[in-house]
């Protein structure tokens, strides 16, 4: 627990720096989350402009042994980016955005939203492969792995991360990349933020032609089937360019549940609409599809994925043929939840068909992500208001995320033992490193042990000392890494 006097201390160390406490303008504004249930109240959140006053903040903590956290976008439900008492390193004033077009490069402060990225690399008619919605933090992203429209054509983001800057469990500034710390870099890139407070990532920027054609319909949830068989006739074409999702959820504004879909084609609106013409077919209720920048592309969930309230998600994987029967099933769960708690209307679960093969393209030891396989991901956020009703909500998303696990499993040729789960989309973990890396435990644990003995960095991404110990049977107090090979 920080007390005033530590407080004080601390914001006369970090000179340009504000430090925000209890009771000072700004500090409510600062602990606001994309989810409340993510919201604690910090002793401290101190809001950094370099990365060496970041390095004072983790030096700090470490030395009056006080829990630090670090702040991106904040857009987890598990509460990674907050602390009770402790400090919160808040990195959302670093959100400056550098493009190189000669070099073909953007890079990014660990502060900025994809939102920042995409709209600099757009002024030079560029991309990076990022996320889909555009107020999410671009550390939170990267660092789980990464999906977002343009992964058919060009993999996931870590994919597409040439170097990192972060600051260690030391307090030292140090840069991974395939040159420079590699093994380091290995770890980044899916293992999440259990090795550094990251200030600045590098990405691949990639040509982007203007305008693209993508947008949202929604459809009376009778109309099943059709857009079921249309996601499998979809799947099959396997087109790199296009991505389609399909789920359900109560859109803005209207009375209750519908099925929702999203689709998008980095290309010609005339390609667009043959790609896609399917879908109108079944005749939606609302759609608004048509030419627009790619940067808006990013923008189409903003509202329905908008800040407050509270929300806890859970990721699971599917697989085509999409069964018709299955999902009419899941409707109906999805359905009897909300009448159940109806403040929970606003809760979605969501297919989202990516064009898997570029991903797959890399070999699943090149980076830690565990994820790379021939099916899609799903995810489920409920959504809700009571904080009596955390329970019920959390037991339901698990339960139903389980649920298309097992489906999977059951209905498709894909071994269950290839299945990783996507960090991103898996706030509901137990915090075992081994379920959610599969091969990789081993070796990302002796990189814990290499780079964060001590466990500085246990927020967020299961490869953490508690992990260690569950896993392995080592004593936390005293780590001791057994003879494992880091390459």
């Amino acid at each position: 627990m920080l007390s005033s006097s530590l407080a004080q201390q601390l914001q006369a160390e970090l000179k340009g720096a504000t430090v925000l406490t209890p009771g000072s303008e700004g500090y409510e504004e600062s602990l606001k989350r994309w989810s409340e249930t993510a919201e604690k109240r910090a002793g401290a959140v101190a809001q950094v402009t370099t990365p060496e006053q970041v390095a004072i903040v983790i030096s700090f903590a470490r030395k009056h042994h006080i829990e630090q956290v670090v702040r991106g976008g904040g857009h987890g439900t598990n509460g990674a980016s907050s602390t009770e008492g402790g400090i919160v390193i808040d990195l959302s004033k670093m959100n400056r955005v550098t493009v190189d077009p000669d070099n073909m490069t953007i890079t990014a402060e660990g502060g900025c939203l994809w939102k920042h990225v995409d709209e600099a690399a757009g002024d030079y008619g560029l991309a990076a492969v990022g996320g889909t919605v555009n107020h999410t933090g671009i550390g939170g992203l990267t660092l789980g792995g990464g999906y977002g429209y343009l992964t058919g054509r060009h993999g996931l983001v870590i994919d597409n991360l040439l170097k990192v800057k972060l600051v260690n469990a030391d307090s030292d500034i140090v840069t991974a990349s395939p040159e420079e710390n590699p093994d380091l870099f290995w770890a980044l890139r899916g293992a999440g933020a259990s090795f550094g407070a990251v200030v600045e990532f590098t990405y691949r920027a990639h040509q982007q032609r203007e305008p693209v054609w993508a947008g949202m319909a929604v459809f009376p949830l009778h109309k099943l089937a059709p857009i079921v068989k249309f996601a499998n006739d979809f799947a099959h074409s396997a087109n790199p360019d296009a991505s389609f999702n399909f789920g359900f959820t109560t859109p803005p504004h209207a009375p209750g549940p519908m099925l929702v879909t999203l689709g998008f084609y980095n290309g010609l609106g005339k390609d667009g609409k043959r790609i896609f013409a399917p879908l109108f077919e079944a005749g939606p209720a609302f759609q608004n599809f048509g030419p627009m920048p790619y940067c808006k592309v990013n923008a189409l969930l903003e509202e329905s994925a908008g800040h407050g309230g509270r929300k806890v998600i859970g990721g699971a994987a599917c697989a085509i043929p999409f069964a018709p029967e299955f999902y009419e099933e899941i409707k109906q769960d999805l359905l009897s939840f909300i009448e159940e708690v109806p403040a929970a209307k606003e809760s979605l679960l969501v297919f989202e068909l990516v064009h898997h093969g570029k991903v797959q393209e890399v070999d699943g030891s090149a980076t830690a992500f565990a994820n790379r396989g021939p099916y899609y991901n799903a995810v489920c956020m409920t959504k809700w208001n009571d904080p009596n009703d955390d329970g019920k909500c959390r037991d339901f998303t698990f339960r139903l995320k389980e649920k298309v696990s097992e489906h999977l499993i059951k209905t498709s040729d894909v071994n269950p033992e290839s299945i990783g789960k996507y960090l991103n989309y898996n706030d509901l973990t137990d915090g075992r490193s081994d379920e959610m890396f599969g091969s990789h435990d081993e070796k990302l644990v002796a990189l814990k042990l290499k780079y964060d003995p001590t466990n500085v960095f246990n927020k967020w991404g299961a490869v953490t000392a508690a992990a260690v110990e569950q896993n392995h049977g080592y004593n936390t107090m005293n780590l001791k890494p057994r003879q494992i090979a880091v390459e």
